[in-house]
């Protein structure tokens, strides 16, 4: 009995350590479970960074896209965010500031004339007045008004005389200040030509930058002579709405922008090829050209090669820059002289497709330009051929031959 009660304690106590076992197979398993768990936590984290990290590296491009040529030579935003619209905007205020104070100038006059126009009736009534007064005998009362303002008419006018004396080709001042406006007007054009292979807007020191320097240069003597010009004009409005006005509106400006943001647009400076127009001008204030048809044959070149530069001067800005609300993401890299290349096989309706426009602003413009592109190639060519065959038969010199009779 005793033993067979040690032999159930010692199933007790072999079910006891049994019960043992059985705790210490439980805590490996709750610890493995444990170790599953981090593992698992662990393997979700690291995901979920490889997750945020290859987002973040989706988003990546968009930011590469505004960030523009930075050097540390150069002290130009480290961010690298485009500023085109800050050169834009120079040029639009320019424009439309100015339009809108002429057009208050000539608003208020018009109404001080209408205001004023009672009292310009009891003048007169006085000067006559005055003048039997004076028939009389009496002496007439001087106006001090009346002298103030003619001696500022009498000023105001002077110079207004002499501005347009030294913009007229009537003089050999005027002549000579017109040829070299438009000499360096096509320097400045061979500047946009050679930093047409940089990129459309990076950072620039203007102290080592030599083009920019040149074109400044350049541009202050046009901001000068716009001022003459200016001052000559009879109708101001008209003025500030011609051709030439409008290319310094939009060349001018830019410059000096670009030196106060320490960086390069290259903009619109291709309009300054529309001075080309004036060729014709220029030859005939140098006795170049004398017959009607060598001025007619130069004028025709001039307008035509004048207008094919600058519009593949603004496919270059809108294909390099791409669209605005695209994030300037669809663009492509075209050198000018490719962009000149397809608006002459675009004017010619060859259209050969290996050069074409990707951006929406370029393809609208193409829309357009093939419209009044195509009327003058058509119109203006043939008429060019003709004038440069048809050489009359007692047209050019001649000279006399000594001999016998």
């Amino acid at each position: 009995m005793a033993n067979g009660g040690g032999g159930g304690g010692g199933s007790s106590g072999g079910g006891g350590g049994g019960g043992g076992s059985s705790l210490r197979m439980s805590s490996n398993i709750h610890a493995n479970h444990l170790s599953l768990d981090a593992s698992s936590s662990s393997s979700s984290s690291s995901s979920s960074s490889s997750s945020s990290s290859s987002s973040s590296s989706v988003h990546e491009p968009k930011m590469d896209a505004l960030i523009i040529p930075v050097t540390m030579e150069v002290p130009c935003d480290s961010r690298g965010q485009r500023m085109w619209w800050a050169f834009l905007a120079s040029s639009m205020v320019t424009f439309f500031g100015g339009l809108f104070i002429i057009l208050l100038w000539r608003t208020l006059k018009y109404l001080w004339t209408v205001c004023c126009h009672c009292g310009g009736k009891t003048k007169e009534a006085q000067k006559i007045n005055n003048g039997s007064s004076q028939a009389d005998g009496t002496l007439k009362p001087v106006d001090e008004k009346e002298e103030a303002v003619a001696a500022e008419v009498g000023w105001m006018t002077s110079v207004k005389d002499w501005a347009g004396v030294m913009i007229s080709a009537q003089t050999l001042t005027g002549r000579v200040l017109v040829v070299l406006v438009f000499a360096l007007s096509i320097g400045a054009l061979v500047i946009y030509f050679i930093d047409s292979s940089n990129p459309i807007e990076s950072c620039q020191n203007f102290y080592k930058d030599f083009t920019l320097q040149i074109d400044m240069a350049f541009n202050v003597f046009f901001l000068l002579y716009f001022g003459l010009r200016f001052i000559a004009a009879n109708d101001k409005l008209w003025f500030w709405l011609e051709v030439n006005s409008v290319v310094d509106f939009f060349t001018v400006p830019p410059v000096f922008v670009s030196v106060y943001l320490n960086r390069s647009w290259l903009g619109l400076r291709f309009l300054r090829a529309l001075r080309l127009i004036q060729f014709s001008e220029i030859l005939q204030f140098l006795n170049i050209l004398k017959t009607s048809n060598s001025i007619k044959l130069v004028n025709l070149l001039s307008i035509f090669i004048s207008t094919w530069l600058t519009a593949a001067g603004f496919i270059h800005l809108v294909e390099n820059s791409g669209d605005p609300w695209e994030n300037f993401q669809n663009n492509q890299a075209l050198t000018y002289w490719e962009c000149v290349y397809l608006l002459m096989v675009t004017m010619s309706t060859v259209g050969y497709g290996d050069v074409y426009a990707k951006t929406t602003l370029g393809r609208l413009f193409m829309v357009f330009f093939i419209l009044g592109g195509l009327a003058m190639f058509a119109s203006y060519v043939p008429e060019i051929i003709e004038l440069i065959g048809n050489r009359k038969k007692y047209g050019g010199s001649y000279s006399a031959v000594s001999g016998r009779k």
